[in-house]
């Protein structure tokens, strides 16, 4: 993991008749003065099939998740909170939207180190849920 990586999930739906979206995890290179290295986390809201049935804009939190492989709970969790007045999540017209994201979701060290929490076989998972309930209650945490 020492050098600049970019990776795109295929396409996945929420659902069968669900919305469909991609996502991408990068490095990011931060040099304003801290010359500091991130794992970044975009999502992309593509066009799908059933879009004439689904609410747009895009209304749902999305909850981003660095799983935790030592099974200690300690996921690194940030959410995506839809704005109305963003292109990232009106209906899609074309092939896809504006990818949204967190640049800073977490120090790409906690992927170097030979003792993370985080990279197990050289494998890091992102989970994503999506809250169509609203109930604002983080999907990851342990005292759920």
């Amino acid at each position: 993991m020492n050098v600049p990586f970019s990776i795109c999930s295929p396409k996945f739906k929420t659902s069968s008749f669900g919305y469909c979206f991609m996502l991408r995890v990068c490095s990011t290179i931060i040099s304003e003065n801290e010359n500091q290295e991130y794992l970044s986390i975009y999502i992309t809201l593509l066009r799908g099939e059933f879009d004439p049935i689904l609410l747009y804009p895009f209304p749902y939190n999305i909850y981003l998740c660095l799983c935790d492989q030592s099974n200690q709970g300690q996921h690194i969790v940030s959410i995506i909170k839809p704005n109305a007045k963003l292109l990232s999540f009106i209906c899609p017209t074309g092939e896809k939207n504006d990818e949204v994201g967190i640049t800073k979701f977490c120090p790409l060290k906690y992927l170097k180190d030979i003792h993370s929490i985080y990279l197990k076989d050289g494998v890091f998972f992102i989970r994503i849920f999506i809250d169509f309930m609203n109930t604002g209650l983080n999907p990851f945490s342990v005292n759920n």
